[in-house]
C-alpha cells in the first residue's frame, strides 16, 4: 500500500513538470519541430548500436528487427570512436544502452549535428558518469527518472480542442489494445522536448518523448513486453523522419547448388562420411548477432595494452577524453590503494558495527586509518600522505586545465600515480573466502623432474594461500601421465606419472588439483621444437587420425597464426576420444575438478576471408543440414553464413555438455571450468565460435576463468566489469585472471585488487613459472597460513558456497567496523542503528545456511540480502560523496554474495 501511494505521489510530482514546460506557448513551437523535421532522408539507413550491457539481450532484440520487416545495420558500441565510423547511418538506434563513455558521447554529438536523428529505449546512460549523463539529455531530449511498479499501456498523447482530441503529433502509431510492456517514467529536459505517448491509467506520465531530432521511448525495446507496440513504435519512430524505409533481407536465402570437393581442402584417408548429427537440444546457441567487422589480430597470446600514456613534461593541450580518462585513472588507482590498506588493517578487526561513535559519524582527517598493530607508523604515515596527494591533485586538476597549465597538471598527475605505486599495501592478511587459483604450466612440471621436485612447487604454492591449481595435464595432444586412451605420453615427461603426484601432493596441502585440458587444439610448434619434431609435425592425435582435422579455407591444418593444429568439433570420433580422456583423467586420478581449454574454433576474420570448421565431418553435416557445401559459402550469403556460423557455435555448445553430463552423472563432486576469451559475444562467436554465456546460464558448467589479461589495471577492469553480472553468468561463478609475465610486481598486485573489488569468486594467476620471489613473498604475506594457526582454512567459494558467502560477509563486516573504530565511515547515527540492525540479521541467516543448508533457510538469506542491499545504499549516500569506489567496492562484494547464494542453489538443491 505504502508504495504504491509513492508512485502515485511520484506521477503527480512529474506531471506537475511535465505541464509547467509543456505551455501552451511550448507547445505551437514544439509542434513546428516535430511536425515538420528539419531533416529528412530519401532512404532511412537505421543503425543498430550493441554493446555489453545489451549483448544478453540481442537475440530478442535482432528477432525483433527482423519481425519489424526493416533492414538494419549492426554497430558495436565499442568501435564507434569517430564520426567515420556512422558514416553512412542517418538514423541510429539505441536499446536499452546504460552506458557510454564521454568518447562515445562526443561523436554521437559531432554526428547529431551533421543531420543525424537518434532513437532511444530504456535507461539509456543511467550508469554513465554524470557529464555523460547530462550530454545525453540534452541529445534525447529527456531522461529515465524510474520503472514503473506494474506494466503498462503506452497511450499516443491526445491534444483537445473544442471538444475534439487528436493526436498531438501526426506520425504516432495508434494505440496497441492489450499490448502493454514494463516501463519506466521519462522526464523532458528541456522546452523542445514533447510528450507523444502517456502511460495509460498513471495520470499522464510520460512513456514517450520526442524532439526534433530524437525519439525516446520508456521501455526496454525488445526484451519488455509487446512485439506489437516495439514494432509499431520503431517503425514510426524512423518513417517520421520521411524518406523509405529500407525492408529487410533477413529471409532465409537459397542455397546455392554445391561444387566438387576441391582436393586440397581434404587430408589424406579420408574415412566414410559419418552420420550426420542434427544440432544439439540441449545447449542452442540461438539465433546470432550480425557479425561485427574489425581489423584481425590473434589474441592468443596478447594482452590488452595499457589505455593511457602520460608524458610528465608535456605541454601539450589535454583534450575533454584526455582529462576524463586521466581522472578516471588516478582515482581508480587511489580507490584500490584506499580498498587495500582498508583489507590489510582491517584483517584481525573484532567485527562490531556498533562500536562506540559520536552522534554524527564522518570521516576522519587520517584517511589511512590507525596504524596496524604490525606497521610501523612511518610506513603508514607515507600512506597517508600519498593518499592526500593524490586527492588534492584531483582537487586542482580541472583548475590547471582551466588555466592551460598543461604540463604543470600532468606531472603533478604523474607524481601522485607514482606515490601511490611507491606505497601501495603489500602486508596484512587479506581475509574472506575466495577462489586463489594458479595455472600449474607443463614448462614448470617438466623441470620438477620428479615428485620430489614437483613437491617444492606445491610447497610454495600452500605457502602463498592458493587453494586451486589448475594443472596441465593434456598439452599438444599429448597427455603428461602414461594413458590408455592416447597414442603416447608427453615424451619430456616418460618414467614417472606427474598427475598421479600432484594429487597425492595438492590433498596433503589441502588444495584441489583440477585438470586442465586442452580440448580443440591438438598440434603445436613450440612444443615440436622441445621434443625435436618439425614445425609441421601435427602432434601424435592428428598423425593417427588424419581424417579429425579441422582445416581452414584455403585448405591448410597448421594455423598460420599461431602454429597450432586443431581437431574438428564436429568429428563425432575426435569428440569421443576427448570424452574417453576426461573420462579416464577422472576415474584413474579422482581430481577435483577439470578445466576445458581452446574449447573453441581457431581464431578467424571471416571479412578478410580467414575462416574455419571445414573438416570433412563438419562439411557432410552441414550439407546434410542445408543442401550447402560450407566451402562454397561466404558472409555475402546471408543467413546461410549465419547458419554455418552457428552450426560450429553448436558444435562447441554440445561439446561443453557433454562433459558436463559426464561428469554429473559419474563423479558428480568433479567442478567444470573453463578457461575462456573475455570479448563481447557479438564478435566472439564469429571469431571463435565461442559462446560461453550460454554454458554458464544453462548451469552446465561450475566456474568461468576468462582470460582478462591487460597491461594495466584501468583496462583489466573495463574488460571485467561487464563480464561479473547475473545476466551474464546464471548460476555459475566466476574467477578472472591476471597474466603476470610482461607486469610489474607492484601492477600485478594491483590487478588482484581490481578482481577483489569487483563481484567476483576470486581470481586465478597465470602461470606459476611468472611468480618471482617477489610476488611469492607478497603472497605469502598477504594470504599464506599464519604462523601457529589453528584455525580452519577458508572455505573454497565452488566447494562451499553457502560458507563463502557467511565467511565473505564477515570479513565485510570487519572493514566497517574498522572504519568506524577509526571515525572514517560517514553515516547518520539513526541510519547506522537500522543498518546494525539488518546486518546482524543477514549475518545471522548466512551462518544458519551454512551450517544447515535448506530451501527456506536459502530463502531467508536472499531476502535479507536483497534488502539490506537497498538499505545499504540509502544509509552510505554520504560516504559515497566523498568516496565512491569505496561504497561501490562493497555494493560490488555485496553482488558476489548474491553470486554465490544462485550458484549454491544449483549445486545444493538443482543440480541436473
Amino acid at each position: 500500500m505504502n508504495e504504491a501511494c509513492s508512485q502515485s505521489q511520484k506521477n503527480r510530482f512529474f506531471t506537475f513538470w511535465q505541464r509547467v514546460l509543456i505551455g501552451t506557448l511550448a507547445s505551437t513551437l514544439l509542434n513546428i519541430f516535430i511536425l515538420f523535421p528539419s531533416a529528412s532522408f530519401a532512404e532511412v539507413v537505421l543503425g543498430v548500436v550493441r554493446s555489453s550491457e545489451n549483448s544478453p539481450d540481442w537475440v530478442k532484440i535482432t528477432t525483433r528487427l527482423w519481425e519489424s520487416g526493416i533492414a538494419y545495420k549492426p554497430i558495436n558500441l565499442e568501435e564507434i570512436k569517430n564520426v567515420a565510423d556512422l558514416a553512412g547511418v542517418n538514423v541510429l538506434f539505441l536499446p536499452n544502452i546504460e552506458t557510454l563513455t564521454p568518447a562515445q558521447i562526443k561523436v554521437l554529438e559531432a554526428w547529431a549535428s551533421q543531420g543525424g536523428r537518434l532513437i532511444a529505449s530504456g535507461p539509456v546512460g543511467r550508469s554513465s558518469p554524470a557529464l555523460v549523463r547530462q550530454s545525453l539529455r540534452s541529445l534525447l531530449g529527456a531522461y529515465w527518472a524510474f520503472p514503473l511498479t506494474q506494466r503498462a499501456e503506452p497511450e499516443p498523447r491526445q491534444r483537445c480542442r473544442d471538444l475534439a482530441c487528436t493526436s498531438s503529433s501526426n506520425w504516432m502509431p495508434p494505440a496497441q489494445q492489450n499490448a502493454s510492456v514494463q516501463g519506466g517514467v521519462l522526464i523532458p529536459a528541456d522546452a523542445n522536448s514533447q510528450t507523444v505517448a502517456t502511460w495509460k491509467n498513471s495520470s499522464g506520465s510520460s512513456a514517450a518523448i520526442a524532439t526534433d531530432r530524437a525519439t525516446y521511448l520508456g521501455w526496454r525495446w525488445g526484451t519488455d513486453g509487446s512485439a506489437k507496440t516495439d514494432t509499431a513504435w520503431l517503425r514510426a519512430s524512423i518513417a517520421r523522419w520521411g524518406g523509405t524505409i529500407a525492408a529487410s533481407s533477413a529471409q532465409p536465402t537459397a542455397a546455392a547448388p554445391p561444387l566438387p570437393i576441391p582436393p586440397n581442402r581434404v587430408p589424406r584417408n579420408t574415412a566414410p562420411a559419418p552420420r550426420s548429427t542434427p544440432l544439439s537440444r540441449l545447449s542452442p546457441s540461438g539465433a546470432l548477432p550480425d557479425p561485427v567487422p574489425a581489423t584481425f589480430t590473434d589474441p592468443s597470446d596478447q594482452s590488452a595494452p595499457a589505455g593511457l600514456d602520460v608524458q610528465a613534461n608535456s605541454n601539450k593541450p589535454i583534450v575533454s577524453i584526455e582529462a576524463y580518462l586521466m581522472r578516471q585513472e588516478l582515482t581508480n588507482l587511489l580507490g584500490r590503494f584506499e580498498s587495500a590498506l582498508t583489507a590489510s588493517n582491517s584483517g584481525n578487526t573484532a567485527v562490531n558495527l556498533a562500536a562506540p561513535a559520536p552522534p554524527q559519524l564522518v570521516a576522519g582527517s587520517n584517511s589511512a586509518g590507525a596504524p596496524a598493530a604490525n606497521r610501523p607508523p612511518v610506513l603508514q604515515a607515507t600512506k597517508t600522505r600519498a593518499i592526500a596527494n593524490a586527492r588534492q591533485v584531483l582537487q586542482t586538476f580541472d583548475q590547471l586545465l582551466q588555466q592551460q597549465k598543461y604540463a604543470e597538471a600532468r606531472q603533478q598527475w604523474v607524481q601522485a600515480r607514482q606515490l601511490l605505486w611507491q606505497n601501495y599495501p603489500q602486508e596484512g592478511q587479506r581475509v574472506g573466502a575466495e577462489i586463489r587459483a594458479v595455472w600449474l604450466d607443463r614448462g614448470t612440471i617438466v623441470a620438477a623432474r620428479s615428485e620430489q621436485g614437483l613437491a617444492a612447487v606445491f610447497d610454495r604454492l600452500a605457502a602463498a594461500g592458493i587453494n586451486t591449481v589448475f594443472f596441465e595435464t593434456l598439452n599438444a595432444g599429448y597427455p603428461i601421465y602414461p594413458s590408455q586412451v592416447a597414442p603416447q605420453q608427453n615424451p619430456l615427461t616418460v618414467g614417472w606419472d606427474p598427475l598421479e603426484s600432484a594429487v597425492k601432493l595438492a590433498r596433503e596441502r589441502g588444495m584441489e588439483l583440477h585438470a586442465w585440458v586442452w580440448i580443440f587444439a591438438t598440434g603445436n610448434k613450440r612444443h615440436n621444437a622441445l621434443i625435436g619434431q618439425p614445425n609441421s609435425y601435427p602432434g601424435p592425435v592428428l598423425s593417427a587420425h588424419p581424417n579429425w582435422a579441422n582445416i581452414d579455407n584455403k585448405g591448410r591444418i597448421q594455423n598460420p597464426n599461431d602454429g597450432k593444429f586443431y581437431l574438428d568439433p564436429a568429428n563425432p570420433e575426435a569428440r569421443s576420444y576427448l570424452l574417453q580422456i576426461i573420462n579416464e583423467i577422472t576415474t584413474r586420478y579422482k581430481v577435483d575438478g577439470v578445466q576445458l581449454d581452446y574449447i573453441r574454433y581457431p581464431f578467424q576474420n571471416d571479412s578478410a576471408g580467414f575462416t574455419y570448421g571445414y573438416g570433412i565431418a563438419a562439411r557432410q553435416q552441414f550439407k546434410q543440414l542445408t543442401g550447402a557445401d560450407p566451402v562454397n559459402i561466404s558472409p555475402k550469403d546471408g543467413s546461410l553464413w549465419r547458419q554455418w556460423v552457428e552450426f560450429k557455435t553448436n558444435q562447441i555448445n554440445s561439446f561443453v555438455a557433454e562433459v558436463s553430463q559426464l561428469l554429473r552423472q559419474n563423479y558428480p563432486r568433479t567442478i567444470l571450468s573453463v578457461a575462456v576469451f573475455p570479448h563481447p559475444a557479438s564478435q566472439r562467436i564469429y571469431k571463435i565460435q565461442q559462446n560461453w554465456e550460454v554454458w554458464a546460464r544453462q548451469g552446465i558448467v561450475d566456474l568461468i576463468v576468462p582470460m582478462t589479461y591487460a597491461l594495466d589495471t584501468n583496462r583489466l577492469q573495463r574488460i571485467t566489469e561487464p563480464l561479473a553480472k547475473e545476466q551474464m553468468l546464471g548460476s555459475a561463478l566466476i574467477s578472472p585472471s591476471v597474466k603476470l609475465l610482461t607486469l610489474p610486481q607492484v601492477v600485478a598486485i594491483d590487478q588482484i585488487q581490481a578482481l577483489r573489488d569487483l563481484p567476483t569468486g576470486g581470481y586465478a594467476i597465470f602461470a606459476v613459472e611468472s611468480i618471482s620471489s617477489a610476488m611469492q613473498g607478497f603472497f605469502n604475506r598477504t594470504q599464506g597460513p599464519p604462523v601457529r594457526s589453528t584455525s580452519a582454512a577458508e572455505p573454497i567459494p565452488y566447494r562451499q558456497p553457502f560458507a563463502a558467502a557467511a565467511s565473505r560477509y564477515t570479513a565485510l563486516k570487519q572493514e566497517w567496523s574498522f572504519l568506524l573504530a577509526n571515525n572514517q565511515l560517514r553515516v547518520s547515527e539513526s541510519e547506522l542503528k537500522v543498518l546494525q540492525s539488518r546486518s546482524d540479521e543477514l549475518g545471522v541467516a548466512l551462518s544458519r545456511l551454512a551450517a544447515n543448508p535448506s530451501t527456506e533457510s536459502l530463502a531467508t538469506a536472499k531476502r535479507l540480502l536483497a534488502s539490506f542491499q537497498s538499505q545499504f545504499q540509502s544509509s552510505m549516500r554520504w560516504h559515497s560523496g566523498e568516496n565512491s569506489y569505496q561504497v561501490q567496492t562493497w555494493q560490488n562484494r555485496l553482488e558476489s554474495l548474491d553470486m554465490l547464494l544462485r550458484y549454491g542453489e544449483r549445486v545444493e538443491f538443482n543440480r541436473r
